[in-house]
This record gives structure tokens, sequence and C-alpha cells, in this order.
């Protein structure tokens, strides 16, 4: 009885000490937002009012103290996240997380992402740019809080410091960025794979640019989809979120009730915790704005202020191509390019590996750029497979065309900040207090030969597709003040300019065909009309096909449950059941249909290209396709069969999941939304959610997913902000919402304030308004380090 009564004491007095350490840590790193601060570099005294969900508005007398301002607070809410982009950007996950992640850092190196911020850095000091006093002052304001504060409960818990930000750093962020919004190095090793295991008749039939010339690989492997299985491997592990798609539309004066512009945009990213976007208002004598910053980057990619609004989406335009190099048959680093034997670049890389030695690697290039096939070790391909990206092989001027967006006082000022953008590929919408409304697809566009060809590998010996030319940027898909009264993406296929039709990972119209239909039913558009279309679920790819499913289906025994199939409008609500049932109904056929042509390892990662979303309703409507028939049976199966047995395997399987009962079945039961840090499956807590929310793939709110077979479909990206900004008064009227909260730290009120507010469809204010704005009860003063 003594040794339990001891050991009893001891468990309490371990419980009492965790406690004590715990309630200690969270004191001390807990964030404040009032007080009084001494900033050193300071010219004069910043004020800083913090409104109630955590966002700065930052009143400077110089611009570059704003910038120094926004740099501390920055660092003070986002700091983990701000380090963790860096080292993904630059390759150097290893430092962090140790020996497991040397396989993702070699990726990234030889993906070019290091080398290209490394020299961007440079290229943009040497340039010295009148933006350079501002990226300084915003870096030196992160390194101050890091020298002076305690770190966030991340680096705790890895044991880790943190050291000091450079210019560099900035550009490791922005070309992470850009190399996210590429499809190509997911989508061009699948269709390569699949163009070559089925003939042209297949692919035609799911609407797929598909071509045999002069440039087409001669050879075969059925291995190129694990350079895309690779890719995904790496990008769900490293923690940062990728950019997937989006949508914007901006209303002239014409079609709103209030006579003035509106612009709305949501881009569609990653979920991730904490969200990608850091909402800040920046006032000073020289310029003052509303902006979401990436965190690690000054300037804002989303912004508006009196003058005007932008807002973007992802163009997605064809900006990385994948050629097979012929080698010298004697002499393993050589390559044949256009008659002539070359020699193949090689470039040495150290990895510092954290608690290990380091490791080191070897890049290899040809003219088209790095041998990305050498990163594929387990299942090393036979060919030698390279890379040109648009991006890495430009210079970069991000950050002066953002700094333009930022500092112009009309539209033309804008046109050309987004012509100097060669990659990534981005729709930049634009509104302002004229009443002018616009859209330009930026980035450079690559002259080739066939805009057909680019989707699968070239034959890199000939030159013949090489890209050695590339489009005016006057040649880019634009429209300036239509006369139907608005501009509109939705990641869709720009029409032809000068007769080309431009080649790219486009998404299905279904989202831009729902937004021309709200818009052209309505003549005066009001922001309420607006934040019911952010939230609109209808998904016009289920109307388009409903009627051909349940015709194939009509004679089952089933007839309340088809009574209630047949009165669905489309609206994927999380509780109703027939949603429920189409999607995973919809995602049967199409796997009924295609995994058995396509074949079981192959299956998974074309199911994470576009061209699975895209492919769905042109197969649906096809019904004399061979896609059809089953090649593992020796009956020939038609639409109807396939249909038939989808819907069968759709209801046995929900049942199993959700009970006999239809009419219990939730949409959102199975569609939940979960805010995951990049350390939350280890220390979950860090997670935000589960949320069960209305929304699916390719509608208005695009709460997307991968297909499952499983009882969740769970959400891996959507609407990263619901964002309205309206002309008719902009200080108090434009709207938004962030999935989670301001604030990565965990401590901060403001970490996850926001995430049911989203889930619900909610909407707060984008505050301007001056008066209101110092009535906020949290103000930090930052004074000059005397």
């Amino acid at each position: 009885m003594k040794i339990l009564k001891i050991l009893g004491a001891l468990i309490l007095i371990l419980i009492i000490g965790i406690a004590a350490y715990f309630f200690s840590l969270k004191n001390s790193l807990t964030p404040s937002y009032s007080g009084q601060i001494d900033l050193s570099g300071l010219s004069e005294q910043v004020d800083v009012y913090f409104t109630e969900f955590g966002i700065p508005h930052i009143y400077a007398n110089t611009e570059v103290d704003s910038y120094k301002t926004l740099g501390y607070i920055h660092a003070k809410e986002r700091l983990w996240q701000m380090d963790l982009l860096r080292h993904v950007g630059s390759g150097r996950l290893s430092e962090l997380f140790g020996p497991d992640m040397i396989g993702n850092d070699e990726f990234l190196r030889t993906m070019g992402l290091s080398s290209y911020a490394k020299q961007s850095a440079k290229d943009y000091i040497q340039r010295n740019h009148e933006s350079l006093p501002l990226v300084q002052a915003y870096v030196d304001g992160i390194n101050d809080y890091i020298q002076n504060n305690p770190k966030p409960i991340e680096y705790t818990i890895l044991g880790l410091d943190v050291e000091p930000f450079e210019i560099q750093n900035v550009f490791e962020t922005l070309t992470y960025m850009s190399f996210s919004f590429s499809n190509a190095h997911i989508t061009d090793p699948v269709l390569t794979e699949l163009s070559q295991k089925l003939d042209s008749g297949y692919l035609n039939d799911l609407n797929i640019y598909h071509y045999k010339g002069e440039s087409t690989l001669p050879s075969y492997d059925d291995r190129y989809s694990e350079q895309a299985k690779k890719t995904i491997a790496v990008l769900n592990s490293i923690g940062v979120p990728e950019f997937i798609g989006s949508n914007s539309w901006v209303l002239s004066p014409q079609k709103t009730e209030n006579g003035k512009v509106i612009l709305s945009n949501d881009p569609h990213i990653a979920f991730s915790q904490p969200s990608v976007w850091y909402e800040s208002h920046l006032i000073s004598p020289e310029n003052e704005y509303y902006g979401y910053h990436i965190p690690g980057a000054p300037f804002p990619l989303l912004m508006h202020s009196d003058r005007q609004a932008i807002g973007i989406t992802m163009f997605e335009n064809d900006d990385m191509d994948f050629y097979v190099e012929e080698i010298h048959p004697e002499d393993s680093m050589k390559y044949m390019h256009r008659g002539e034997w070359k020699d193949i670049a090689l470039k040495n890389e150290v990895i510092k590996v954290k608690g290990e030695e380091s490791v080191s690697f070897n890049i290899r290039s040809t003219v088209h750029g790095p041998i990305v096939s050498d990163i594929l070790k387990e299942e090393s391909l036979e060919d030698i497979v390279s890379m040109y990206w648009v991006t890495s092989s430009n210079p970069n001027h991000m950050i002066e065309a953002v700094y333009g967006f930022i500092q112009a006082d009309e539209m033309s000022d804008i046109e050309k900040a987004a012509s100097m953008i060669h990659g990534p590929g981005l729709n930049i919408m634009y509104g302002d207090s004229s009443g002018n409304v616009a859209w330009w697809a930026v980035g450079k566009l690559i002259k080739r030969r066939d805009e057909r060809t680019s989707k699968t590998f070239y034959d890199g010996s000939t030159g013949l597709d090489d890209a050695d030319s590339s489009y005016s940027f006057s040649r880019n898909p634009h429209a300036i003040n239509p006369p139907w009264g608005f501009v509109h993406s939705a990641n869709n296929q720009p029409d032809t300019v000068d007769g080309v039709l431009y080649a790219g990972y486009y998404l299905p119209d279904d989202r831009g065909e729902r937004i021309t239909e709200i818009l052209n039913a309505n003549p005066s558009v009001s922001v309420e009309d607006i934040k019911q279309m952010l939230l609109d679920n209808k998904s016009m790819m289920h109307v388009a096909t409903k009627e051909i499913l349940l015709s194939a289906v009509r004679e089952t025994d089933k007839t309340e449950l088809m009574k209630s199939l047949s009165e669905w409008d489309g609206t994927f609500q999380k509780d109703d059941f027939e949603p429920l049932i189409f999607q995973r109904w919809v995602n049967e056929i199409l796997k009924a249909a295609q995994k058995d042509e396509i074949g079981e390892g192959l299956w998974g990662m074309y199911k994470r290209t576009h061209t699975y979303k895209v492919a769905a309703e042109h197969l649906i409507k096809n019904e004399n396709t061979r896609w059809w028939d089953d090649i593992n049976t020796e009956k020939v199966e038609t639409r109807g069969d396939i249909i038939i047995i989808a819907f069968e395997t759709t209801i046995n399987s929900l049942s199993q999941y959700w009970g006999e009962d239809y009419t219990k079945w939730k949409w959102g039961n199975a569609h939940l939304l979960r805010h995951k840090h990049a350390m939350g499956d280890v220390i979950s807590f860090l997670n935000v959610g589960d949320f069960p929310v209305s929304g699916a793939n390719e509608v208005l709110t695009n709460m997307g997913y991968t297909y499952q077979d499983a009882k969740n479909q769970s959400i891996s990206f959507g609407p990263s902000t619901r964002r309205i900004v309206d002309f008719s008064d902009v200080r108090n009227n434009s709207w938004s919402i962030l999935p989670t909260g301001q604030s990565g730290n965990y401590f901060s009120p403001h970490y996850n304030d926001q995430a049911e507010m989203y889930a619900e469809g909610k909407f707060r204010q984008m505050l301007m308004n001056h008066d209101q704005i110092k009535r906020s009860e949290n103000k930090l003063v930052l004074k000059p380090l005397e």
C-alpha cells in the first residue's frame, strides 16, 4: 500500500509538473495584440490596431516603417509557416525533420526550385529596383522578431532554433508557389503512359488532345506514372498547400444594383493550418491598401484600395514540357540534340540533415533542363527524361510586378505590371472605382508546332519541340470592359487568340457555365447575391448527366428512391442524401468504364489529373464509346449495363457505411473538412476540424477531393478565402472570410476563430474605415529603439 501511495504521489507530481510546464509555455507563447514594443530600425512610431479577428491595420509615417512592421507581425503570427515555406522552396526539409525528408529535398532541388530562387534574389538585388528598400525592411522586421521573442510551439516540439531570414527566402517562398501551380508534372507522365497503352480512339472519346507525329515517343515504358506518383508523394508530405484552381468574377456598373464595380474572388488552394493567406491593412502617406499576403512575402497577391481591386485565379496554361533524351551508346554523359552529341551538365548538391551527416547527390541536366527521371530510384525509368519549365527558364520579376499592382494609379499600370510575370500562369482579375473591369491571362506562352502535343513526352533529340520562342503579352487571352458587363474566370479553357487555342490543364466548364448562368439571369446584382453565388453548390455536370443515369435504372423496384433522385436539382447540400448517391454513382461509372483499360497501377494517378474531371461528362454522354465494354468479360457491355452495375455498387456500399435507410444518409457526414497542420499526423490538436460542409468538386463552392472507395470523401482543397470588394462603399461594405484564422500560433485566440464561420458560409467585413478601426480594443505601439 505504501508503494502505491508513493507511486500515486509521483504520478500526481508528474501531472502537476507537465501542467505547470504547459501553462508556462502557453503564457510565454501567447501573442500580445496590445502594449508597446521597441523595434530597431524604425524612423518613427507605428500604431497597429488589431480588429475583431486579429487583422492588423498598420499606421506608419513612411512605407519603409510599414513594411518593417509587417515583417515583424508576420513573424509573430506565422513564423513556423514562413520557415517551412522557405525550406520547401530551397529543398532543405531534412534540416527540420531529419533523414526521412532527404528524398523530398532531392526532388525539390532537382526540379530547380532552390537554384532558381537563389539566382532570382541575386538578380533582383543587382537590379536595385525601387521596391528593394521595402523588401529589405520586411526581412529586417522578421529578424527583429526572431532575435527578441520566443519561438512557436513547433520549434519546442522539434527541438529546433530558427535562422535569420534573407531576401533569398522571399524568392524561395514565391518559387514554391509557382511550382505548385503547375499540373504538368502529374498529368504528362500519366497521359504519356496512357497514350502508349491505348489507341487514340479511346483518348479522343475523352476529349484529350492526342496525336502521333514525328516527335512522338518511339519507346514504351509502363513506369512513366511513377514520376507522377513521386511528385504526388512529395507534395502530400511537405506540409504546405498546393494552389489548385479558383473562381473570380468582376461586374461592371451596368450589371450591379448599386451602379458600381463589384469584384469577387475565391482562390482554390489545398486546406492547411494555418491557412495560406494573411490579411493586413497598410496605411502610410505614400500608399494605402488592404492585402492578402503569403507569409514570407512582403507584397500581397490579392489587394484592394479606394482606386482598384485585384484578384487572381490559376490560368492552367501548359508551362512545363518533358523530353526523352537520346543517350550516347558508349558515353552516358552525352546526349543527342539537333544532330550533335552534347555533354550532360553535372551539379553537386549537399543536403544538411538534422542529427546526421550531410548527404551529397548530383543533378544532371540537358539543354531542356534537369533530368528529372534521376529522382526515381525504386522504379527507375529506362528512358532519360528532362524537364523544361517556363518559370525557371526566364528572369523572375514577380516582386516588381506585384509591387506594380499596389502602386498603380490606373488600369494601364496594372496591365504593364502584369506583363512582367513569366510564370506561374495566372488570371489577373481587375476592377476599379472608375467603372473599368478587366481580365488578363499572364505568363509566357510557348509557341508550339501543335498545341495538342504538349501533354505527352517529346523526343528531345530532334529539337523540333524545344521551347525556342514565345508569344508577346498582347497575344495572351484577355478582356477589357466587355459589352456584356462582366469578366470571369474559373480555370476553364480560354477562347482562341488569332486562331491559337493555347494548351493547358484546364478544368471542366462547369463552374464557368454556372457563373454565366447566374449573372446572365440577373441584370441587377447585389452584394448579397454575390455572397450566395460564392456559396452556390449546383453541379452543372450532374444536371447535364442525371437523366442519362436515371433512364438506365428506372425499372428498379426502388420507386420512392427513384422519385427523390428524379427531383434532385443538382445541388450538394450537406443535409441531403441525393448528392451522396450521385457523387459515388458517377465515380463508380467512371471506374467501371475505364479502370479495366487503364489498369490498377495507373488508375490512382489518373484520378489525380484534371483530365479525369474533364472527361467525366464527355464519357457519360457518349453512348457508343468503347470505354463501356469491360475487356475482362466475354460480353460486350453497353453504357446502360455499366450504369446499372455502378448504381448497384453505389447503393450496396452506402448501405454498408450508413445503414439501409437512405433517407438518413447525409452528404455532409461523408464530406468532411479538416484543416491539417504540417505536424498534425503526430500532434492532432494542431489540426482544426472536422466540419461537415456543403459543396463538392467543380461547383462554385469548390470543396474538392480525390474520389476514394471509402466511407468518407475527405476534402483536400477549396476556397482559401471568399472575398467581395464593393466600390459603392469599399471601406465599409467589402467582405471576406478565412478558412481558420489569421494566426498560426496555437495559443492565439485567432488560431481558429473563423473556422466555424467559414464552414457555415458566413462573412465578415474587410474594414478600411479609420474611425471604426481606431475604436478597436487592441492597439500595439511600436517605437524606434533608442
